[in-house]
């Protein structure tokens, strides 16, 4: 038997239920909110504040582990990733040499630049072989996202793909990397990686920068 709630319980028709917040609005009184503790009050620690800077995370020898989903979300291919960088000034050098699970091998060579920053937002740009035009990337606190379009092989077809790469910066040694694929807007795979630091320098000699026009 299905009971009725006691009146009490009942909200008039015409009243919206917040379901973010602790009490219903409209013609109903709302019962004030109750504050929200901080961290220390709870019990646990406060997570140190951290700022994600392209420079000096990805500076030295560097490695990344993850999986590649196709567009309902099944992995498809584990991968790793070895990387060295090195950056002098504003300029920057990133290798990369990928190996998957079933042997094949990739190489990926970006060159780095940052710009100013304003209002808390770093600005860069990279270009490597295989990116159509530039990747522009935004960071501000612990993020960081970059646009670009990629020229995948596909068989014995190439496809430009959009990617959608955001960065975390989880630890002092630790970043999440999330990079979504599209094609014509719509999803096609995902690339899923963590990726860490070790304590050994690159062996990379950066190339000439460009000169200004």
């Amino acid at each position: 038997m299905i009971q009725r709630r006691p009146a009490s319980f009942e909200l008039p028709p015409d009243t919206v239920v917040d379901t973010l917040g602790d009490a219903p609005y409209g013609d109903a009184q709302a019962t004030p909110a109750q504050p929200e503790l901080a961290p220390e009050q709870l019990g646990e620690p406060a997570l140190a504040e951290r700022e994600l800077r392209l420079e000096e995370f990805f500076n030295g020898r560097l490695w990344a582990e993850g999986v590649l989903c196709d567009r309902r979300g099944r992995v498809r291919r584990r991968l790793r990733i070895d990387m060295q960088a090195l950056w002098e000034g504003d300029w920057g050098r990133l290798q990369e040499s990928y190996v998957f699970d079933d042997g094949e091998r990739q190489q990926r060579t970006w060159s780095l630049r940052r710009f100013p920053g304003h209002d808390g937002v770093r600005r860069y740009e990279a270009t490597a072989a295989d990116v159509v035009g530039t990747a522009r990337g935004r960071a501000q606190g612990n993020e960081m996202r970059w646009s670009y379009v990629l020229d995948v092989p596909l068989g014995r077809l190439r496809v430009r793909l959009r990617m959608d790469d955001r960065m975390y910066l989880v630890g002092d040694a630790l970043v999440l990397n999330r990079i979504e694929m599209r094609k014509f807007g719509v999803r096609v795979g995902s690339l899923l990686l963590s990726c860490g630091r070790t304590d050994a320098t690159a062996d990379l000699e950066l190339a000439p920068a460009p000169r200004a026009r």
